[in-house]
């Protein structure tokens, strides 16, 4: 019998961003079974992954990425912080931690009961140089390395089955602007009707130069994680936009497939979610980087990646910078190696 691995500290699989971290992982510890159980009451499909009610005891556990210890009350400590530690804490020996940001909500007694259940685990390894930093300086051992969706590579068929989406839309690949969006709240700090204004202006600014402006909805998950919503808010104001919804369309690959594919075959990518960057750059194209939080900011610095902070995002000044995007590459062969090589080294912490 091979090893059973299960992916601990899981969110949901309707964002497409925490999907393709389960695809990632599931890929890079393939020589082992691995499972996952998830809130959501009809998970998509994740390949290779094996989707249980309860996972049980395994051989090892992988701490997934993300922003997962987010504590959305200052100075308490929430019930969902509590439920992720004590997933920590099952077989901390046999538990690595790959591809975490440590949120800035994460501080003061949350970041002190972290990091002791951290320095517990077989490994630990980050994805921005600021919570490498904050755990090094609380002696946590951890590896610097980027997000594990990078180790993702997009597939011939899902650029032919973004392209039909796309024309079925009556959208031509060569002049769409895809644009990546959320809701605001208590996790994430930012003003929502001065967001969707951004985005009406920015979209009329892309329609004026012969683009097509097209709302690339990545969550359909809880609570304000669901970009539908918000985007037909902003459709109202906009009508020259198009939505790509990749939930609202029957096709065979897995979501994060067909949004990796759309991103590789537009002309012009603007993210505001972590991973519509992520994913763009692991398909070799640069997007414009509209970040919020620590994660975003970390791809624009260590990556060089073209892009500014959401609150001083005007969509006037920026219009030029995010057309030139259009004509740069990414080296996403290097990138890759470097993330497999991260979870590799992790993976022996556990095996040895």
């Amino acid at each position: 019998m091979g090893l059973t691995i299960g992916l601990v500290n899981t969110y949901s699989t309707l964002n497409i961003g925490d999907a393709a971290i389960y695809s990632a992982l599931t890929a890079l510890a393939s020589e082992a079974k691995v499972v996952a159980q998830f809130q959501d009451a009809q998970p998509n499909y994740i390949p290779g992954l094996q989707i249980l009610p309860e996972i049980g005891k395994c051989d090892a556990y992988i701490s997934v990425g993300g922003d997962i210890f987010n504590n959305a009350r200052e100075g308490l400590i929430t019930k969902a912080f509590i439920r992720n530690l004590l997933q920590l804490r099952r077989s901390p020996g046999q538990t690595f931690l790959f591809g975490q940001s440590i949120p800035r909500s994460c501080h003061g007694l949350s970041f002190q009961a972290l990091t002791f259940c951290l320095r517990r685990l077989a490994a630990v390894c980050v994805r921005d140089a600021e919570s490498h930093k904050r755990l090094t300086q609380a002696g946590v051992n951890a590896i610097l390395s980027f997000d594990a969706a990078f180790s993702l590579s997009v597939s011939e068929q899902a650029k032919a089955t973004a392209k039909n989406v796309l024309q079925a839309l009556d959208i031509q690949p060569e002049s769409a602007a895809l644009i990546s969006l959320r809701a605001f709240d208590s996790m994430y700090s930012h003003n929502n009707q001065k967001f969707q204004q951004q985005i009406v202006t920015l979209s009329r600014n892309l329609y004026k130069q012969g683009y097509q402006p097209v709302l690339l909805i990545q969550s359909q998950a809880y609570g304000a994680d669901n970009d539908l919503a918000v985007a037909e808010q902003i459709a109202v104001q906009a009508p020259e936009l198009k939505i790509f919804n990749p939930f609202a369309v029957t096709h065979k690959q897995s979501h994060w497939q067909l949004v990796m594919g759309v991103l590789a075959i537009c002309r012009l990518i603007v993210a505001v979610r972590y991973h519509t960057a992520v994913l763009a750059l692991a398909s070799g194209k640069v997007p414009f980087n509209l970040y919020y939080s620590n994660k975003g900011k970390d791809l624009t610095q260590r990556l060089g990646i073209p892009g500014c902070s959401l609150d001083k995002f005007d969509p006037d000044k920026y219009i030029d910078a995010i057309a030139r995007t259009s004509e740069q590459t990414f080296d996403h062969d290097a990138i890759r190696t470097q993330v497999k090589q991260a979870f590799n080294q992790c993976w022996q912490s556990i095996k040895g």
